[in-house]
Protein backbone atom coordinates (compact mmCIF):
# COMPACT_ATOMS: atom_id res chain seq x y z
CA UNK A 1 0.00 0.00 0.00
CA UNK A 2 1.43 3.41 -0.71
CA UNK A 3 -0.21 6.41 0.01
CA UNK A 4 1.18 9.61 -1.36
CA UNK A 5 -0.24 13.43 -1.45
CA UNK A 6 -1.57 14.07 -5.31
CA UNK A 7 -0.96 18.13 -4.69
CA UNK A 8 2.50 20.26 -4.85
CA UNK A 9 5.60 18.74 -6.62
CA UNK A 10 3.25 15.59 -7.76
CA UNK A 11 0.78 17.83 -9.35
CA UNK A 12 3.36 20.39 -10.59
CA UNK A 13 4.83 17.23 -12.57
CA UNK A 14 1.70 15.62 -13.90
CA UNK A 15 -1.09 18.22 -14.14
CA UNK A 16 -0.73 19.04 -18.12
CA UNK A 17 1.45 21.84 -19.04
CA UNK A 18 -1.72 23.64 -20.22
CA UNK A 19 -2.82 25.01 -17.62
CA UNK A 20 -1.27 27.70 -17.07
CA UNK A 21 -1.48 30.68 -14.77
CA UNK A 22 -4.83 31.86 -15.38
CA UNK A 23 -5.49 35.82 -16.57
CA UNK A 24 -7.57 37.97 -13.96
CA UNK A 25 -11.24 37.42 -14.18
CA UNK A 26 -12.61 40.57 -14.55
CA UNK A 27 -16.35 41.09 -13.47
CA UNK A 28 -19.05 42.31 -16.11
CA UNK A 29 -19.72 46.13 -16.06
CA UNK A 30 -22.52 47.34 -18.32
CA UNK A 31 -22.11 50.28 -20.93
CA UNK A 32 -23.48 53.37 -19.20
CA UNK A 33 -26.77 54.84 -20.38
CA UNK A 34 -27.28 57.77 -21.70
CA UNK A 35 -30.34 60.02 -20.31
CA UNK A 36 -32.73 59.90 -23.10
CA UNK A 37 -35.27 62.92 -23.28
CA UNK A 38 -38.96 61.95 -22.85
CA UNK A 39 -41.37 62.16 -25.42
CA UNK A 40 -42.74 65.05 -26.58
CA UNK A 41 -46.63 65.07 -25.78
CA UNK A 42 -48.68 64.65 -28.77
CA UNK A 43 -50.78 67.13 -30.61
CA UNK A 44 -54.22 67.86 -29.37
CA UNK A 45 -57.06 66.14 -31.56
CA UNK A 46 -60.69 66.32 -30.45
CA UNK A 47 -62.42 63.25 -30.98
CA UNK A 48 -65.60 62.81 -31.46
CA UNK A 49 -67.83 61.13 -28.27
CA UNK A 50 -67.63 57.52 -28.09
CA UNK A 51 -69.15 54.73 -26.44
CA UNK A 52 -68.02 53.96 -23.34
CA UNK A 53 -64.62 52.30 -23.26
CA UNK A 54 -64.82 48.84 -21.28
CA UNK A 55 -62.37 48.49 -18.07
CA UNK A 56 -59.53 46.30 -18.97
CA UNK A 57 -57.16 45.43 -16.26
CA UNK A 58 -53.66 46.43 -17.03
CA UNK A 59 -51.39 43.51 -15.57
CA UNK A 60 -48.79 44.06 -12.87
CA UNK A 61 -45.35 44.62 -13.94
CA UNK A 62 -42.90 42.19 -14.83
CA UNK A 63 -40.23 41.79 -11.78
CA UNK A 64 -37.22 40.47 -13.39
CA UNK A 65 -34.59 38.80 -10.43
CA UNK A 66 -31.14 39.80 -10.73
CA UNK A 67 -28.91 36.71 -10.88
CA UNK A 68 -26.13 38.98 -9.43
CA UNK A 69 -25.28 36.87 -6.57
CA UNK A 70 -21.86 36.23 -5.71
CA UNK A 71 -20.74 32.49 -4.72
CA UNK A 72 -17.89 31.79 -3.12
CA UNK A 73 -17.71 28.38 -4.38
CA UNK A 74 -18.97 25.06 -5.94
CA UNK A 75 -20.52 22.12 -4.54
CA UNK A 76 -21.40 19.40 -6.80
CA UNK A 77 -23.74 16.53 -5.14
CA UNK A 78 -23.06 13.29 -6.08
CA UNK A 79 -24.41 10.94 -3.92
CA UNK A 80 -26.08 7.58 -5.67
CA UNK A 81 -23.72 8.45 -8.99
CA UNK A 82 -20.96 6.09 -8.01
CA UNK A 83 -18.48 8.89 -8.94
CA UNK A 84 -14.88 8.62 -8.44
CA UNK A 85 -12.33 11.03 -6.95
CA UNK A 86 -10.07 12.47 -9.99
CA UNK A 87 -6.90 14.67 -9.83
CA UNK A 88 -8.61 16.24 -12.97
CA UNK A 89 -12.40 16.25 -12.81
CA UNK A 90 -14.56 17.78 -15.02
CA UNK A 91 -17.79 19.17 -14.56
CA UNK A 92 -19.92 19.25 -17.78
CA UNK A 93 -23.62 19.91 -18.05
CA UNK A 94 -26.17 18.52 -20.43
CA UNK A 95 -25.26 18.84 -23.69
CA UNK A 96 -21.37 17.79 -23.17
CA UNK A 97 -20.36 21.97 -22.86
CA UNK A 98 -17.42 22.23 -20.09
CA UNK A 99 -18.97 23.76 -17.41
CA UNK A 100 -14.97 23.50 -14.85
CA UNK A 101 -12.07 21.59 -15.65
CA UNK A 102 -8.62 22.16 -16.82
CA UNK A 103 -8.81 25.05 -19.19
CA UNK A 104 -10.59 26.75 -15.97
CA UNK A 105 -8.35 26.89 -13.53
CA UNK A 106 -5.38 28.50 -12.34
CA UNK A 107 -2.13 26.00 -11.95
CA UNK A 108 -0.84 27.69 -9.23
CA UNK A 109 -4.38 26.59 -7.15
CA UNK A 110 -4.20 23.52 -8.77
CA UNK A 111 -0.68 22.67 -7.55
CA UNK A 112 -1.50 24.05 -4.18
CA UNK A 113 -4.62 22.36 -3.51
CA UNK A 114 -5.62 20.16 -6.33
CA UNK A 115 -8.63 21.23 -8.57
CA UNK A 116 -11.26 19.97 -6.29
CA UNK A 117 -11.35 18.71 -2.62
CA UNK A 118 -13.99 15.34 -1.79
CA UNK A 119 -16.50 15.13 1.17
CA UNK A 120 -19.11 12.09 2.00
CA UNK A 121 -22.07 14.33 3.31
CA UNK A 122 -22.97 17.78 1.96
CA UNK A 123 -22.64 19.56 5.39
CA UNK A 124 -18.90 18.45 5.27
CA UNK A 125 -18.54 19.77 2.42
CA UNK A 126 -20.73 23.42 3.19
CA UNK A 127 -17.86 23.67 6.30
CA UNK A 128 -14.48 23.10 3.91
CA UNK A 129 -12.86 26.43 4.07
CA UNK A 130 -12.52 25.77 0.08
CA UNK A 131 -15.79 27.01 -0.83
CA UNK A 132 -16.30 28.96 2.23
CA UNK A 133 -19.06 31.03 2.85
CA UNK A 134 -21.91 31.09 -0.07
CA UNK A 135 -21.23 27.99 -1.81
CA UNK A 136 -23.29 27.19 -4.94
CA UNK A 137 -24.75 23.83 -4.61
CA UNK A 138 -25.65 21.51 -7.51
CA UNK A 139 -26.93 18.11 -8.12
CA UNK A 140 -25.01 15.88 -10.24
CA UNK A 141 -27.38 14.17 -13.18
CA UNK A 142 -24.60 11.62 -14.07
CA UNK A 143 -21.16 10.53 -14.15
CA UNK A 144 -19.49 10.49 -17.86
CA UNK A 145 -15.81 9.13 -18.58
CA UNK A 146 -13.97 5.95 -18.42
CA UNK A 147 -13.48 6.97 -14.99
CA UNK A 148 -16.41 7.61 -14.09
CA UNK A 149 -15.01 10.71 -12.41
CA UNK A 150 -16.58 13.63 -14.88
CA UNK A 151 -20.03 14.96 -13.69
CA UNK A 152 -22.98 16.49 -15.47
CA UNK A 153 -24.98 19.12 -14.30
CA UNK A 154 -28.19 20.55 -15.67
CA UNK A 155 -27.95 23.26 -17.99
CA UNK A 156 -29.89 25.99 -15.76
CA UNK A 157 -27.27 25.07 -13.22
CA UNK A 158 -24.34 25.67 -15.87
CA UNK A 159 -25.95 28.99 -17.03
CA UNK A 160 -25.81 30.31 -13.30
CA UNK A 161 -21.98 29.48 -13.16
CA UNK A 162 -21.50 31.06 -16.48
CA UNK A 163 -23.54 34.30 -16.31
CA UNK A 164 -21.34 35.87 -13.06
CA UNK A 165 -18.13 36.84 -13.84
CA UNK A 166 -17.46 36.75 -10.11
CA UNK A 167 -18.20 32.51 -10.44
CA UNK A 168 -15.13 32.14 -12.86
CA UNK A 169 -12.98 33.78 -10.46
CA UNK A 170 -13.60 31.03 -7.87
CA UNK A 171 -13.26 27.94 -10.48
CA UNK A 172 -10.22 29.69 -11.21
CA UNK A 173 -8.87 29.34 -7.40
CA UNK A 174 -9.87 25.79 -7.80
CA UNK A 175 -13.11 26.20 -5.02
CA UNK A 176 -14.90 23.00 -6.18
CA UNK A 177 -16.12 20.19 -3.65
CA UNK A 178 -17.60 16.94 -5.10
CA UNK A 179 -19.88 15.25 -2.36
CA UNK A 180 -19.44 11.40 -3.09
CA UNK A 181 -20.51 8.12 -1.89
Amino acid sequence: VLEMTLKGEFAHIILSKEIERAAPVTPYTPPPTTPVAPPSPPAYTPTPPAEKPTQEKTPPPVEFKSLSKIYTGLIINTKGLNARPAMSPKIIDEDGQEVYGSAYVSREFAVQQGMSGYAKDIAAAEKNSRVTDTPFIVKGLKTTGPGKSDIVISNADASVLRTVAENLSFLKKCRVMIVVD
